[in-house]
C-alpha cells in the first residue's frame, strides 16, 4: 500500500507552526485594527496610564451570562477591552466576571457598590418577557473604587474606564466652576446631563465673587449666559483670574430673545469690553440659517386651528467644524438657540492666536439693529446665502490685562461661543448629545487634559451602505449569493489542473504502459 508522505509532512508542518504561534502569542501582544479610529484598540493615553500604575487595579464585572442580543455583545466587548488593559498593565491589572444572579452574597455586593439590576426584554418561546440582568463594573484601586453601574454605551467604554482609573490614581481632582450671581442657569437644574458628565472627572462647583476674587478658585471657569450686568469688581475678579493663568469658557448671549413674546433686543453685561481687550468680540446680531431646527406653530386654515412644524432659522444646526482642532473635529452637529456670530476681524493682542471652531452653513445670514424673530419669517429663507459665520472660537497665548497696564497673563486658554443657551435643557427642550459633548471637550481642552479629549473623540459609527441604482442592485445581490460558491469551484478547478500538470515519471521507473487488451482464451479441440 502506497503512503501519502507529502500530506503527512504538510500536516506536521502546520501543527508545528500553530504551536510556535501560540508560544509567541503568550509573550508578545499584537493587534491588527483596521477601523478608522482604532476603536478596538486602546489609545496611547490608556496604555500609558496602565503601564505606569503604582499599585494593582482589579476590575470586577457583575455581568449576567448568556444575555440575548444586543446585550451579549456588551459582555464580549468589555472582556476584550479588559484583556487589552491587562496586556499592557501586566501583573498590575486583574479582572474577573461574576454572576450575581446565582449568588445572594454577590447580589448584596453589587448593591453595596451601587450596581443595580436592569430590566431587559427577552423573547423566549415566542413570548416577550422582561428579565433582570446585571451589567455593571467596579474598579478597585488603592482602597478606593469607581463604579460604572451599567455598561451600555460601547462607544464610550474606554473613556469611561480610563477616566475612572485616572480619577483613582491622580492626587487631586480639578475644579470646574460655573459663575453665578448674574442670572446664570445652574448646572444641576438647567443642565443636569452636562453636570453629571462633568462630575465623572471634575469637581463641579458654583463660583461667586468675594472681595474681588473668585471663590472658590476653579481650574476652569465657565461663564454661561449671564442675563444681568456684572459689576466692575466682578469683571476685575475675572481679569485677575485670567492674569494668574486661569482658563475660561465664555458662552454668552449678545441678544436677549423671547420666542413666546416674539421679541429680541441687544444684551449688554459688561463682559463685552473685557473680551475685546483679549481680542474676542461677539457681534450684536442673530444668525439665521436655512440649516435649522423646526418649531411647532399654530395656523388658521379655513377656520380650523392646526399645529404645523416649520423650520426656524434662528435655531441653527452647526455641522461645519474646524477639522484641525481636536476639540471639535469629531463632532457631528451642535444645535444652537438664538446664536450670534463672532467678529474674527477684531485686532488680536500680541502673542494671542485665534482658531475658529464652529461655523454656520453657507446658506445663512445675519439680522442686526432691528430684530424680527416671528416664526413666519421663514418665508424669506431663500435669501440666506451670506454664510458661513464663525459661531465659536478658541484663543490661546499671553493676554493683556484689561485693568492693569503692562500686565500680561502666562500662557493660557479661552473659548468664546456666541450662544449661552444651547446647553440649557429648559430652553432647548432636552440636552442634545452633541451640545454636551462640545462643552465636555471644551472643558478638557481648557484643563489641558488632552488624553481624555483624545479618547472621548473616538467614536463607533455605523457604516451606512452607499446608495446604488435599481439596475445595479440585482447584480450585487446575485454576486453575494453565488460569488462565494463560484470562487470555491474556481479554486478547485485550478488546483486540479495544477496537480495534473505536475504528474511526471521518476528516472528509472517503468514508463506507464497502455492497458492490456484482454486476451481471449484459446480452445483446442481434441484431435
Amino acid at each position: 500500500m502506497k503512503r501519502d508522505w507529502t500530506s503527512r509532512t504538510s500536516l506536521l508542518l502546520v501543527g508545528v507552526i500553530l504551536v510556535l504561534l501560540n508560544l509567541i502569542g503568550v509573550n508578545l501582544f499584537l493587534r491588527l485594527d483596521l477601523t478608522d479610529d482604532n476603536v478596538y484598540s486602546l489609545s496611547p493615553a490608556s496604555i500609558r496610564l496602565v503601564e505606569n500604575l503604582e499599585d494593582p487595579v482589579t476590575f470586577k464585572a457583575f455581568f449576567t451570562p448568556n444575555l440575548p442580543a444586543p446585550y451579549s455583545s456588551n459582555l464580549r466587548f468589555l472582556r476584550d477591552k479588559l484583556d487589552d488593559y491587562r496586556a499592557y498593565g501586566g501583573r498590575n491589572v486583574q479582572y474577573e466576571f461574576v454572576d450575581p444572579g446565582s449568588d445572594e452574597a454577590l447580589r448584596e455586593e453589587a448593591e453595596r457598590y451601587g450596581i443595580p439590576p436592569v430590566q431587559i426584554q427577552v423573547i423566549e418561546n415566542d413570548n416577550l418577557q422582561i428579565k433582570n440582568a446585571f451589567m455593571g463594573l467596579a474598579i478597585l484601586y488603592g482602597g478606593e473604587r469607581e463604579i460604572i453601574p451599567v455598561v451600555q454605551d460601547l462607544s464610550t467604554l474606554e473613556y469611561d474606564i480610563t477616566s475612572a482609573l485616572k480619577k483613582l490614581t491622580r492626587e487631586r481632582t480639578p475644579v470646574v466652576g460655573f459663575l453665578t450671581g448674574h442670572g446664570e442657569p445652574t448646572p444641576a437644574q438647567h443642565m443636569p446631563a452636562l453636570d453629571r458628565a462633568l462630575q465623572r472627572n471634575y469637581d463641579v462647583r458654583t463660583v461667586s465673587v468675594t472681595d474681588t476674587t473668585l471663590s472658590p478658585r476653579p481650574d476652569v471657569l465657565l461663564v454661561v449666559a449671564p442675563s444681568d450686568s456684572l459689576p466692575e469688581a466682578h469683571l476685575k475678579a475675572i481679569d485677575a483670574y485670567l492674569m494668574s493663568g486661569g482658563k475660561a469658557g465664555f458662552l454668552l448671549n449678545r441678544v436677549a430673545a423671547n420666542l413666546q413674546m416674539g421679541q429680541a433686543s441687544e444684551l449688554t453685561t459688561g463682559l463685552e469690553g473685557l473680551l475685546e481687550r483679549y481680542g474676542a468680540r461677539i457681534g450684536a446680531n442673530l444668525v439665521m440659517d436655512r440649516q435649522s431646527s423646526s418649531i411647532s406653530v399654530q395656523r388658521n386654515l379655513g377656520g380650523f386651528i392646526v399645529q404645523q412644524a416649520i423650520e426656524y432659522p434662528f435655531f441653527p444646526i452647526a455641522t461645519r467644524f474646524n477639522p484641525d482642532h481636536q476639540m471639535v473635529n469629531r463632532l457631528r452637529e451642535v444645535g444652537l438657540y438664538y446664536a450670534s456670530a463672532l467678529d474674527t476681524a477684531a485686532v488680536l493682542p500680541e502673542n494671542v492666536t485665534l482658531e475658529p471652531l464652529m461655523y454656520s452653513s453657507p446658506r445663512s445670514g445675519l439680522q442686526q439693529d432691528f430684530f424680527f424673530i416671528q416664526p413666519m419669517v421663514a418665508r424669506s429663507m431663500e435669501t440666506l446665502r451670506d454664510g458661513p459665520y464663525v459661531l465659536a472660537a478658541a484663543y490661546s497665548g499671553t493676554f493683556p490685562s484689561a485693568y492693569v497696564d503692562g500686565l500680561r497673563s502666562p500662557n493660557t486658554r479661552l473659548v468664546v461661543v456666541g450662544d449661552g443657551d444651547f446647553v440649557n435643557a429648559s430652553l432647548m427642550g432636552t440636552e442634545i448629545p452633541g451640545n454636551v459633548a462640545f462643552v465636555l471637550n471644551m472643558v478638557d481642552w481648557l484643563a489641558q487634559d488632552d488624553d481624555l479629549l483624545a479618547i472621548r473623540t473616538k467614536t463607533i459609527e455605523p457604516r451606512q451602505l452607499e446608495f446604488v441604482s435599481e439596475a445595479v442592485r440585482p447584480w450585487i445581490k446575485y454576486a453575494n449569493m453565488l460569488g462565494p460558491a463560484l470562487l470555491v469551484l474556481l479554486f478547485g478547478l485550478i488546483r486540479w489542473r495544477l496537480r495534473k500538470s505536475r504528474t511526471f515519471v521518476l528516472p528509472g521507473s517503468p514508463a506507464p504502459s497502455a492497458p492490456e487488451t484482454p486476451r481471449r482464451a484459446e480452445v483446442h479441440e481434441p484431435a
